[in-house]
C-alpha cells in the first residue's frame, strides 16, 4: 500500500512537473507534454475517487471526465473544417464560469430527451398506482414459468432489430430515434425479467444494452442515415456485410446474456437456501407493489400497445426508405378537407404532423403524458393520486435524468471548445502519416504498403470513431466533427469507412462513461460503472474481433 502511495505521489509530481514545462516550451513539443501530464492526473483522480467507491461513481466520473476535457481546452487549439480545408482557430478556453454554463446550456440543449424520461417516469408511476400494472406483470411471468429464458431471447431480439431497422428520421436521430424511445418499453422489460428472478445486470443486458447492438449492424438506424449523407453510400451499401455483422454480433451478445442469467439463477437458488426465503421483488423501479383491485387490466395493455404503435408509425420514415406516401397522403386529406370554406379539422389537429415525419421526442412525449391521463381517468385516481404518484415516477426517474445531464454537457464543451478537429488532423497527418512515412523507408516493406496503407487507414479511422463516440456521445455530433475530414483524407474508401463508423460508435457506447443510455440504464437498475465494466469486457473485446474481421474483409476483397 505505501508503494502504490508513493508511486501515485510521484506520478503526480512528474504530471505537473511535465504540464508547467510544457508551458514554456515550444507548443510542438509543450503541448504533448501537458497532454500527458494532464491525462496522468485524470487516470490518477479516476484511481483515487472511482476505483474504491461504490456510490455515484458515474456522477464522479462524469465530473472528473467535465473537468479533465475543460482542462484539455487550455492546451489543444480548436479547428474547424470546411469546404474541404482544415482550419486551426487557436485556444478557445474553457473558463470557471463554463463550469455552471455548460450544464445549463445541456438543459437547455438537450431539453426534449429529458422530459421524455421525465413523461415515462410519470407513466409508470400513474401505472403502479392503478393495482393492475404489477398485477398483469405477474400473470406474464406466471405464464411464462419454464420459459424465462425464451423471453430473454425473445425481448433482447426485438429491442435489437428495432434499433437495427428503425429509421427515424434523419433531422434529428440519434438518440432522439429509437434507442431513447425505447424507453418507453424498457421498464416493462427489465421489471418482467427481473419478476423472473433473475438478478439486475441479466435484466440490464437484455433490455439496454440491446439496442446498442443494433447500432453495431444498424441498416435503416439514424446512425445509417447520417453516415450516408456524409459519405455519399445508400442504404444497400454493403448491406449483406451489415446484416452479417448484425447477426453475428447479436449471437455473440446472446451467448453473453444467457451466461449471466444462468449465472443469475444459481445465486438465486443458493440465496434462498441459505436464508431461507425468497429474494424480495418489490425493490423493482416504477412498477410499484401488489394491490388488490377488481377493475380490468385490459385498458392498460390497451393504451400501452396503442402508444407503441403509434410511436414506430409516427417515426419511422416510410416515405424515405420505402415510398410509402400513405400517411402523409391520409393526413393531407384530412386537413385539407372543407366544409363551408373552413378545413375543421386542420384548425383541430394544427401542429399534428402526418406519421413518418415526427422528428423531434415532442410528439411521443404529449402522447406518452396524454396515455397517463386517460388511464389516471379509467381507473378513477382522483387529483391528489394522479399528482403524488405521477411526482413518484418523475423522483425515480430523476437521478437518471441528472446523469444524462452531465454526459450532454461534454457534449457541450466539444461543440464550444472544438478541439476534437486537432485530434482528428492529428490522427491522420502525425499518427498515420507517420506511421506510413516511417515504415515506407524499411526496404523489405516496400511491397506490402499497399496492405500496410489500408491497415493504417482502418487503425486511423477506428480510433477517431471511438475518441469522438466518448466525447460527443451522439451521433450526430460524431458524423459532424471528424468524419467529413476523414471522407476527405480517404475518398476511395467510403463504404468501408461508412462501417468502421457505425460499428464502432456502437461499439464504444456498450461501455463509453459518457453513453447515455448505457448510463441511464446503471443508474435506473441501480448498477455500478465498475461492475458493468467486469461484466461487459470480454464481451467488448469479442465484439471487437468480429467487426474487425468483417472491416478487413470489406477492405481487401
Amino acid at each position: 500500500m505505501k508503494t502504490n502511495a508513493k508511486f501515485k505521489m510521484i506520478a503526480s509530481i512528474a504530471s505537473v512537473i511535465l504540464i508547467i514545462v510544457g508551458m514554456f516550451v515550444p507548443s510542438n513539443i509543450g503541448m504533448p507534454m501537458e497532454i500527458i501530464g494532464m491525462t496522468t492526473i485524470f487516470i490518477l483522480s479516476i484511481i483515487k475517487w472511482i476505483v474504491p467507491s461504490e456510490k455515484n461513481t458515474i456522477l464522479k466520473l462524469l465530473g472528473i471526465i467535465v473537468l479533465y476535457l475543460g482542462a484539455l481546452s487550455w492546451v489543444i487549439p480548436a479547428a474547424t473544417f470546411q469546404y474541404g480545408e482544415f482550419q486551426s482557430l487557436g485556444l478557445e478556453r474553457m473558463t470557471l464560469f463554463n463550469l455552471i454554463d455548460y450544464p445549463y446550456l445541456s438543459i437547455q440543449f438537450f431539453l426534449q430527451p429529458m422530459l421524455f424520461i421525465f413523461a415515462v417516469g410519470g407513466l409508470y408511476g400513474i401505472l403502479s398506482e392503478t393495482g393492475k400494472f404489477r398485477n398483469v406483470l405477474d400473470k406474464i411471468v406466471k405464464k411464462l414459468k419454464g420459459k424465462e429464458e425464451y423471453f430473454l431471447i425473445g425481448s433482447s431480439l426485438i429491442l435489437t432489430v428495432v434499433s437495427a431497422l428503425f429509421a427515424a428520421n434523419v433531422e434529428k436521430g440519434g438518440l432522439y430515434g429509437p434507442n431513447l424511445v425505447l424507453f418507453l418499453i424498457i421498464p416493462t422489460i427489465s421489471a418482467i425479467i427481473l419478476l423472473m428472478g433473475y438478478d439486475k445486470m441479466t435484466a440490464f443486458l437484455a433490455s439496454f444494452i440491446s439496442p446498442i447492438i443494433g447500432i453495431i449492424g444498424g441498416i435503416y438506424s439514424p446512425a445509417t442515415s447520417y453516415i450516408n449523407e456524409v459519405v455519399g453510400s445508400d442504404y444497400s451499401t454493403e448491406l449483406i456485410w451489415k446484416i452479417a455483422l448484425l447477426v453475428i454480433c447479436y449471437v455473440m451478445y446472446l451467448f453473453v446474456l444467457l451466461k449471466q442469467a444462468k449465472k443469475s439463477k444459481e445465486r438465486k437458488i443458493e440465496t434462498e437456501k441459505d436464508t431461507k426465503e425468497e429474494v424480495n421483488k418489490n425493490n423493482i423501479p416504477l412498477i410499484g407493489e401488489k394491490k388488490q383491485s377488481k377493475k380490468a387490466s385490459w385498458p392498460i395493455m390497451l393504451i400501452l400497445g396503442l402508444l407503441i404503435l403509434v410511436m414506430i408509425l409516427g417515426m419511422f420514415n416510410w416515405e424515405k426508405i420505402f415510398n410509402i406516401t400513405l400517411f402523409s397522403d391520409i393526413h393531407t386529406s384530412i386537413t385539407e378537407f372543407e366544409i363551408g370554406n373552413h378545413r375543421i379539422f386542420n384548425y383541430l389537429i394544427a401542429g399534428i404532423t402526418a406519421f413518418g415525419t415526427w422528428t423531434s421526442l415532442s410528439e411521443i412525449t404529449v402522447l406518452t403524458l396524454a396515455a397517463a391521463l386517460i388511464i389516471s381517468l379509467i381507473y378513477k385516481l382522483d387529483f391528489e393520486t394522479i399528482i403524488t404518484s405521477f411526482t413518484k415516477g418523475v423522483k425515480q426517474v430523476l437521478k437518471p435524468v441528472i446523469i444524462m445531464t452531465l454526459a450532454y454537457t461534454i457534449v457541450i464543451i466539444t461543440a464550444y471548445n472544438p478541439f476534437f478537429m486537432s485530434i482528428t488532423d492529428w490522427l491522420i497527418n502525425s499518427l498515420g502519416g507517420g506511421i506510413i512515412d516511417a515504415l515506407g523507408k524499411v526496404s523489405f516493406l516496400s511491397g506490402a504498403m499497399d496492405v500496410i496503407k489500408q491497415i493504417v487507414y482502418i487503425i486511423v479511422c477506428g480510433l477517431d470513431t471511438i475518441i469522438s463516440t466518448i466525447l460527443n456521445i451522439d451521433i450526430l455530433y460524431v458524423i459532424q466533427s471528424g468524419l467529413p475530414y476523414l471522407v476527405s483524407s480517404y475518398p476511395e474508401a467510403t463504404n468501408s469507412l461508412a462501417i468502421i463508423t457505425q460499428s464502432l460508435h456502437g461499439l464504444t457506447l456498450i461501455i463509453a462513461p459518457t453513453s447515455a443510455l448505457m448510463l441511464v440504464g446503471l443508474e435506473y437498475l441501480g448498477i455500478s460503472y465498475k461492475e458493468w465494466l467486469k461484466t461487459s469486457w470480454k464481451l467488448v473485446l469479442q465484439l471487437l474481433a468480429i467487426i474487425l474481421i468483417v472491416i478487413l474483409i470489406i477492405v481487401f476483397i
